[in-house]
C-alpha cells in the first residue's frame, strides 16, 4: 500500500504549550488524557528539543519558521533590551517566512488557530486567529485578531466575548484552583470558536492549532503533579491535582475534536515548545553581575531604586498597583551606571546576558577588542556563583551566542545564555534582592525545561518511542506531509519516521522560493503605552 503520495491527506499541527512527559505520565497512569495518550501511542513519539533558552517566543517562532532565532530574529517577548527598547514582539517583526507562506505559495490553504507570536494575524489564504500577545483594547475584547477581519464578528456571534488568554498572577495563583476555573472558561470559548472555524473552512488541508493552558498550569502547580517532587504528598496537593486532572480531561475532549478533523488518513504532528520541571530557586542576574564587579550602580537613581525594591518584599508588592511596581523596577534600571557596567541582564533575563558593547548599546563602554575578555569574565563570575544552602555550583553551562544560533539577526541576540541547575533555577533581572539566589523551594511552581513532547501519527507510521527531534523539524516535516516542496530551513524532514514507500515515491524537494516574511501584509492594532 502506498501512503500519502499527494496532498489529499489533511495535516494537523497540534501544539500544547509547555506540555511535558513528567506531567503526562502521571496523568496517563491515573486514567486521564486518554485521547492524547492514544494519539501518542499509535505513532512515533519522544522528546522535542527546544531552543536555548527554552522560551516561548523563540520556541514557537522556530516551530513555524523551521529556522533558528539567529535567522528569524525573535529572542524573547521584547525586542532589544533595557537600553534598546524596541517594543513587544509581533509577527510582522519576524525576519523569516513561515510554513504558511510556503504552503500558500504552492496553492495549499491553511488554518491558524491561537498560535503564540502570531499577532497581527497573517493574511493567509485560509484563516488565522492570533494567540498570545494580542492586544486587548477596551473592555478586554481582543482587537484585530483575525484574518479575514470579518471572522472576529462571526466568532463573537458564536461564543460571545472572545478571550485570547487569561491573566495569570504567578505570585498568587499557586494558592488555589482559581486559575483552573479561568482556564476552563477560556478553553470552552476556544472550543466553540474552533468548531465554527473548521465547519466553515472545511477545505483547509493544513491546520495549526495551539492550546497554551498547560504552560499556565505548570508555572503555578507543577510540583503538585510531578510525583518526584516533595509537594506531591502535601495535604493540599491531592485536591488541586484532581482539579488539574479534571481540566486535562476537558482539554482532552477538545483534542479529540482536533483529531477527528484530521481523519483516519490525516497526519498529526503534536508538539510543545518546551518542557517543564520544578522551579527551585531564582538567580538574580544583575545582582550577581554587580557582586562580580561587572555591573555598577550610582547616582540618584540608585538611591531611589534601592529604597523602592530592596524593601519591597512579596507582602508589600502585592499591595501596590502593577503600574507602581513597574515604575519601581524602572527605577532599578535607571540606577545602573552604564559607564562602568560591562554586562547586564535584559528585561526578560531568560533571553540571556548582554555585553555593554560600544557601537551596539546606546551607552556601551566595552570595546570590540575587549568583547571576548568580558564574556570570559561573565562566565567566570557565574562559574564562581555558589548556592548558599548546599555550597555547590549554580551554573551548568554558559552558552556563547554563536554556539546556539547563527544568521543575519544573531548579532541582535544576547551574548551569553546561562543554564543553571538544569533550568530548575530561573533567571531574574533582580538587582536589589537580598542575595543573588532567592529560594522558591517551598512553592509548588514550575519552570521551562529543554525537553518538550513530540508525536507523529498517520498512515503507515509505525508506533515507536524514544524519538529525538528538534523544534526546527516541525515545519519542514509538515510541509512534506502535505505534499509540498520546502524552502531552505534549518530543520529536516523526519523521513526516518515515515513509511519507506512514501519517502521513495516522493523524495524531499528543497527549493529556493520567493516568499514573503511570516507577518508580511499584516495590519496591527497598536499596543497601548502600558502594553
Amino acid at each position: 500500500m502506498r501512503h500519502g503520495t499527494n496532498n489529499n491527506n489533511r495535516v494537523l499541527l497540534l501544539g500544547l504549550d509547555g506540555i511535558t512527559y513528567s506531567v503526562l505520565e502521571p496523568a496517563f497512569e491515573a486514567g486521564h488524557m486518554s485521547r492524547y495518550q492514544a494519539l501518542l501511542d499509535r505513532g512515533a513519539q519522544g522528546i522535542l528539543t527546544s531552543t536555548v533558552p527554552p522560551y516561548t517566543p523563540p520556541g514557537w517562532t522556530s516551530i513555524f519558521t523551521g529556522v533558528n532565532p539567529g535567522k528569524h530574529g525573535i529572542f524573547g517577548f521584547t525586542l532589544g533590551n533595557v537600553q534598546r527598547k524596541d517594543g513587544l514582539v509581533r509577527l510582522d517583526r519576524v525576519k523569516a517566512p513561515a510554513l504558511w507562506n510556503a504552503a500558500n505559495a504552492q496553492g495549499a490553504r491553511v488554518g491558524l488557530f491561537n498560535i503564540p507570536m502570531t499577532y497581527p494575524p497573517p493574511p493567509v489564504d485560509g484563516f488565522s486567529v492570533s494567540g498570545m500577545l494580542t492586544p486587548e483594547g477596551g473592555g478586554g475584547t481582543p482587537q484585530g485578531f483575525t484574518h479575514p477581519e470579518s471572522l472576529a464578528s462571526r466568532i463573537a456571534e458564536e461564543v460571545g466575548e472572545y478571550e485570547i488568554d487569561i491573566e495569570v498572577d504567578y505570585d498568587q495563583d499557586w494558592r488555589s484552583t482559581a486559575i483552573i476555573d479561568r482556564l476552563s472558561r477560556n478553553l470552552a470559548l476556544k472550543r466553540k470558536a474552533f468548531r465554527m472555524l473548521v465547519a466553515e473552512e472545511a477545505d483547509v488541508p493544513i491546520l495549526f492549532a495551539v492550546l497554551e493552558a498547560p504552560d499556565r498550569l505548570m508555572h503555578v502547580h507543577y510540583k503538585y503533579i510531578d510525583p518526584r517532587c516533595e509537594h506531591y504528598e502535601r495535604p493540599e496537593a491531592g485536591p488541586i491535582r484532581e482539579r488539574v486532572w479534571s481540566f486535562f480531561d476537558q482539554m482532552d475532549e477538545f483534542i479529540g475534536e482536533m483529531i477527528e478533523w484530521a481523519g483516519a488518513e490525516g497526519y498529526i504532528l503534536t508538539m510543545s515548545d518546551h518542557g517543564f520541571g520544578p522551579k527551585e530557586k531564582v538567580v538574580n542576574v544583575n545582582l550577581a553581575l554587580k557582586e562580580g564587579g561587572l555591573l555598577a550602580v550610582g547616582g540618584a537613581g540608585a538611591l531611589g531604586g534601592s529604597r523602592s525594591l530592596r524593601t519591597m518584599g512579596r507582602k508589600v508588592k502585592k499591595l501596590l498597583p502593577k503600574a507602581v511596581y513597574k515604575r519601581a523596577k524602572g527605577a532599578a534600571h535607571s540606577a545602573i551606571d552604564w559607564s562602568k557596567t560591562k554586562a547586564f541582564a535584559s528585561p526578560n533575563p531568560q533571553q540571556g546576558i548582554y555585553i555593554n558593547l560600544e557601537g551596539r548599546e546606546p551607552n556601551g563602554c566595552v570595546s570590540q577588542a575587549d568583547y571576548e575578555t568580558v564574556r570570559d569574565e561573565v562566565i567566570a563570575c557565574f562559574e564562581a556563583l555558589r548556592d548558599p544552602d548546599d555550597g555547590g555550583p549554580v551554573l551548568d553551562r554558559m552558552y556563547r551566542r554563536e554556539e546556539v544560533m547563527e544568521g543575519p539577526e544573531a548579532d541582535k541576540a544576547p551574548d551569553l545564555f546561562p543554564v543553571c541547575r538544569d533550568y530548575s533555577y530561573e533567571l531574574s533581572e533582580g538587582l536589589y534582592s537580598p542575595s543573588a539566589i532567592t529560594d522558591y523551594r517551598d512553592l509548588p511552581r514550575g519552570f521551562h525545561h529543554m525537553d518538550g513532547v513530540f508525536g507523529l501519527s498517520g498512515p503507515g507510521i509505525e508506533p515507536r518511542s524514544g524519538v529525538r527531534a528538534h523544534l526546527y523539524d516541525i515545519a519542514p516535516t509538515a510541509l512534506y506531509l502535505a505534499g509540498l516542496k520546502l524552502p531552505p530551513m534549518d530543520g529536516r524532514v523526519l523521513t526516518d519516521l515515515l513509511p519507506s514507500d512514501l519517502v521513495t515515491g516522493r523524495p524531499v524537494q528543497v527549493e529556493t522560493m520567493d516568499l514573503p516574511l511570516a507577518g508580511a501584509g499584516s495590519e496591527a492594532t497598536p499596543y497601548s503605552a502600558e502594553e
